[in-house]
């Protein structure tokens, strides 16, 4: 008898099994939602110290979302429903969208006003992409519904690792970059209760100060120039020149119509610490549609330059700069023609111009004359902080000033690559020849960037950039080979007070670089003291102290390190005392890989800059201060006060 065959009925276990998958795929799921759910509200818990500084209904509201977006993860885990997934996902969704109305159009309140955009940071950028990733698992468990079956537990652990590991990179690069975020409120120096302070708006200049009163009115506006949007002092780029006399009080009245606000610094000037013009510092930066005076006396004679010192960075480059000459008090410089050049880039950051013009400057001078070239350096560098190089052909000539400073006797020199930091100045005298014009050609020293630096940054291309008299000029060769100024042995020696001073203090200032987070933002952090601003902590000093720096870059890049309102007696470079004319300098254009030691006059009360002026470095963190004992401020910088001086 043959036994009877039947065919087994599939159970829900048996089916789960034809069907194994669906229902791992959806376990993992349920996890995936949760972990990066949780994952943003660990960014969220841990932004919310400094969301309270900002604005209180942020605090809370970013508290709550923490709250909210933590007890959704553990439902997840424990009960995990249909409604739940729909929650999360509209919570998400929501989430997400708040952020990105919030950095378009703004929010109808905030501490800054209604419908004022918010500034893009990291954090906030990587908890929406974990908020938007965790939409995605929720809107799929709400499509494809499967119901609860038997699987192989391990199978859900191996696929579910990788999606912890990339959730947990994820919290912690949020968090970094929160901890590392553009602070809401910082101080450069802020009054203590109980301890006599003097504030920085006290430190203006005398009323009673004497001398002739040179009065302008500079327009920060907007204008098209060469096709480009560009930001002016008065409808030009670079701005006017305004040239005074030693001795001239000169009053400044900044009216700003662009849709930001600004300052403007006196680059190079010792000015009262009032007047410096830094945001967050000195003063509030000046709102679009209002004015700001500036007041000092001109007590140096020299070259220098002017330009905004608000979010710098930016506004330099859209044309926000323009050249300051201060004759001396004797009357006009004794050469025949005196002349201003001015380096800087196109709005748009194409080419090298020259006083507006990109095709080149031409300058009148007979056989015979004496000529002196202001060269000043506006040109933001390549990332490597290279600087310009101009050459002068076709004289010989004398480097007479450095940065508004007369050197010592100053030798003829044959033609020699002048390398100038931007911020930097340097006066040339020369005697036009019997026949020919003389040249001056723009280069550029390199320092020594990455490949990938030097693909995004390349250098801007070797150019004429004035031609002085008329008829043939001296042919271009190979430049590069010809030998650089070297400012240490220079000149004739001579008495240098500060040089010789005994000093109070020597204080390292140690410039490097390192990958991280500033200002929320990924970047190749620079570093003074291994610090980046606003955490450096300043250099104190004492009216009437004379103080030392030595500065080590242990980087690949030029650092021009400029001290606001104060003036550096050169004494060393590379552990070599200099052996020729005392250089007196307001920028030490430090190279790759190599020291210099400096010292000043603590002699100008105030909260003072002290920072690498490479824009892109100073914006990456390179900047500091220097703090008189009982000086305070009460402005502050960061993202509440809007001043962000670099």
């Amino acid at each position: 008898m043959m036994a009877h065959q039947t065919t087994p009925v599939a159970t829900q276990a048996d089916t789960s099994l034809q069907r194994p998958w669906k229902a791992r795929w959806s376990q993992i799921a349920v996890n995936a939602a949760a972990v990066f759910t949780l994952s943003a509200a660990i960014i969220h818990f841990f932004v919310v110290p400094e969301h309270f500084q900002e604005y209180l209904l942020y605090g809370l509201f970013f508290i709550a979302a923490g709250i909210a977006q933590a007890g959704l993860a553990l439902a997840l885990v424990i009960v995990p429903s249909r409604r739940l997934y729909i929650a999360g996902l509209a919570g998400s969704l929501g989430m997400v969208a708040l952020w990105m109305i919030s950095r378009t159009v703004g929010l109808p309140f905030g501490p800054n006003g209604a419908w004022r955009p918010e500034m893009v940071g990291m954090p906030d950028i990587i908890a929406s992409l974990l908020e938007l990733v965790a939409a995605l698992f929720f809107l799929r468990l709400i499509v494809r519904r499967s119901q609860q079956r038997a699987f192989p537990p391990g199978r859900v652990v191996l696929a579910t690792v990788p999606l912890v590991l990339l959730a947990t990179l994820l919290t912690y690069l949020g968090a970094d970059a929160g901890s590392h975020d553009m602070p809401v409120a910082f101080n450069a120096a802020p009054a203590v209760a109980g301890h006599p302070s003097t504030s920085v708006t006290q430190l203006t200049e005398a009323a009673d100060a004497h001398g002739p009163i040179k009065t302008f009115t500079l327009a920060a506006q907007a204008a098209r120039i060469g096709g480009h949007e560009a930001w002016t002092y008065n409808g030009t780029v670079p701005g006017p020149e305004l040239r005074v006399t030693q001795g001239d009080r000169v009053r400044v009245t900044l009216v700003n119509h662009l849709p930001v606000s600004t300052t403007i610094h006196w680059h190079g000037i010792r000015v009262p610490n009032a007047d410096d013009g830094v945001a967050g510092i000195t003063q509030n930066a000046v709102a679009p549609g209002a004015s700001y005076t500036y007041s000092f006396v001109a007590e140096d004679a020299g070259t220098y330059w002017y330009h905004s010192h608000q979010d710098t960075m930016n506004q330099i480059d859209q044309g926000l700069y323009g050249t300051l000459i201060v004759e001396p008090s004797g009357g006009h410089v004794p050469e025949a023609h005196d002349y201003t050049v001015l380096l800087h880039t196109t709005p748009g950051g194409s080419s090298i111009a020259v006083n507006g013009s990109t095709t080149g400057l031409h300058l009148a001078a007979r056989p015979g004359e004496e000529v002196r070239l202001r060269l000043i350096n506006a040109v933001p560098p390549s990332m490597n902080g290279g600087p310009e190089a101009p050459v002068l052909l076709g004289a010989p000539y004398r480097v007479v000033a450095l940065d508004g400073h007369d050197l010592n006797q100053p030798q003829m020199l044959g033609p020699e690559r002048l390398p100038l930091g931007i911020g930097q100045r340097a006066d040339v005298v020369f005697t036009m020849p019997a026949s020919g014009a003389v040249r001056l050609v723009d280069t550029e020293l390199q320092g020594q960037p990455s490949p990938i630096e030097r693909f995004f940054t390349p250098p801007l291309p070797l150019k004429d950039v004035v031609t002085i008299g008329d008829g043939p000029v001296a042919a271009t060769n190979d430049l590069s080979h010809l030998p650089i100024f070297d400012l240490t042995h220079y000149g004739v020696p001579t008495t240098d007070p500060v040089a010789t001073a005994q000093f109070a203090a020597t204080y390292p200032v140690v410039l490097a670089t390192t990958p991280g987070f500033h200002d929320g933002r990924i970047e190749l952090v620079h570093t003074i003291n291994g610090q980046a601003s606003p955490n450096v902590p300043p250099i104190t000093v004492r009216e009437g102290q004379v103080v030392r720096l030595h500065i080590v870059n242990e980087t690949g890049e030029y650092h021009p390190m400029h001290l606001h309102g104060h003036i550096f007696s050169v004494l060393a470079r590379n552990g070599q005392p200099i052996v020729g004319s005392p250089i007196h300098l307001d920028s030490i254009l430090v190279g790759p890989h190599s020291t210099w030691d400096v010292a000043f006059l603590a002699d100008n009360p105030g909260i003072w800059m002290f920072h690498c002026h490479v824009l892109l470095h100073a914006s990456f963190g390179m900047s500091m201060t220097v703090n008189y004992v009982g000086i305070t401020t009460p402005f502050e910088m960061g993202s509440r006060s809007g001043n962000v001086p670099e």
